[in-house]
């Protein structure tokens, strides 16, 4: 069964990374802690490196205590009285904020006032947390129905296609109502979280929006700024996705071959071609290639033709796994790596991956391996 993937909220990738001193603004969290035995709580902001130590106080009797030594930037925090029992915050200078629940299970039981974004980021967890028991109960019944019926791999992998349909749908309607929590909160801080669970593909408009309400909100934020970038990157990525679905033309590639001699991907119109993007140091390349030679020697006189792009940086390690692959259709590669101009213009990533383009240069499918490839293959020359 295809994996089913649980939806959460994703690593933390966006935080300051210098250390708060001094309090100037005002700041100050107050909190009031049920069956506490005294214990230290401590202040920490995440960071990229790690956690940065902020502020630390010490629970009364009462189960009270005040932190007011810091001014934070805004960001993320964690609160915390040992590894294993904390909350998350997100927080910004002068705000008061005061926090209740159970010293024993803080993480599962906190409130909080005082900090807008730190409620909005409850809201968003909590709907990661029903998607996240929504898709278990997928994954339960898959299991279960191995177990119970003693499903061979065929009936197995129709049950995982059947189940696959609601998760889908599932997803769906979980991006739409993360989407829409989003657009309504597009200057607060704690909906990068959130927006790492949509699709760029499908909802850069909703990226677009946070970026200009958080950068309008936090012009000099480095995070923000941050942020900023990975969108316009986004953005880019999207467009380049864009332009090679099937149906379109394909982007044109003019790409030096082993003897230095350029070959224009548009010389090969008026056959059907499939690029195959690999590289020699890439594993699961080297072991689809058999397949690819297959279908080279099966339909190659049937005006089939490949062209092997590679995104190697070693000329003689591209060369000699050339030879020693036995590969006789062209082969290209501006020897740049992650950064050749194939990946950009065919925004590639990950390898192997192939484009069938038809005769006319347009583009009928895309990552064909295996048996897929041959029965495309068999319906296009047909």
């Amino acid at each position: 069964m295809k994996k089913l993937i649980i939806l959460a909220l994703a690593s933390i990738t966006l935080y300051s990374c210098s250390p708060d001193s001094g309090n100037t603004t005002g700041f100050e969290i107050k909190g009031n802690l049920s069956n506490s035995k005294g214990e230290a709580i401590y202040l920490e902001k995440l960071a990229q490196t790690g956690v940065t130590p902020i502020d630390s106080a010490t629970i009364d009797e009462k189960g009270e205590f005040v932190m007011n030594h810091a001014s934070p930037s805004i960001g993320f925090y964690r609160l915390r009285i040992n590894a294993s029992n904390f909350c998350m915050l997100v927080l910004d200078s002068a705000q008061k904020v005061m926090i209740t629940g159970d010293a024993r299970d803080l993480g599962n039981t906190f409130k909080s006032e005082g900090s807008p974004d730190t409620k909005l980021f409850a809201e968003y967890n909590a709907l990661a947390q029903g998607q996240k028991m929504r898709t278990d109960s997928l994954e339960n019944i898959f299991r279960t129905a191995m177990v119970t019926l003693k499903l061979d791999s065929i009936r197995a992998d129709s049950l995982s296609k059947e189940l696959q349909k609601p998760y889908e749908v599932m997803v769906s309607q979980y991006s739409e109502i993360v989407a829409k929590k989003i657009k309504e909160n597009t200057s607060s801080f704690a909906s990068i979280m959130a927006i790492q669970q949509l699709r760029p593909e499908e909802y850069l408009d909703i990226y677009k929006a946070l970026d200009k309400g958080l950068t309008t909100k936090y012009p000099d934020n480095k995070d923000i700024k941050s942020f900023h970038g990975m969108v316009q990157q986004t953005e880019m990525m999207v467009s380049r996705t864009e332009a090679i679905k099937i149906g379109n033309e394909a982007p044109e590639l003019i790409l030096p071959m082993p003897n230095d001699k350029d070959l224009a991907l548009t010389s090969l119109r008026g056959k059907v071609v499939l690029v195959d993007f690999w590289a020699s140091w890439c594993a699961p390349c080297r072991k689809e290639l058999p397949n690819v030679k297959r279908a080279y020697e099966k339909y190659k006189n049937k005006g089939f033709e490949i062209l092997g792009v590679s995104l190697d940086k070693d000329r003689d390690a591209w060369i000699e796994a050339i030879s020693k692959e036995g590969l006789t259709w062209p082969q290209v590669s501006d020897l740049k790596f992650w950064q050749s101009e194939a990946v950009q213009v065919y925004a590639i990533q990950s390898i192997p991956y192939t484009v069938l383009i038809d005769k006319e240069g347009k583009i009928i499918a895309t990552d064909l391996r295996g048996a897929d490839l041959d029965k495309k293959l068999a319906e296009v020359l047909k």
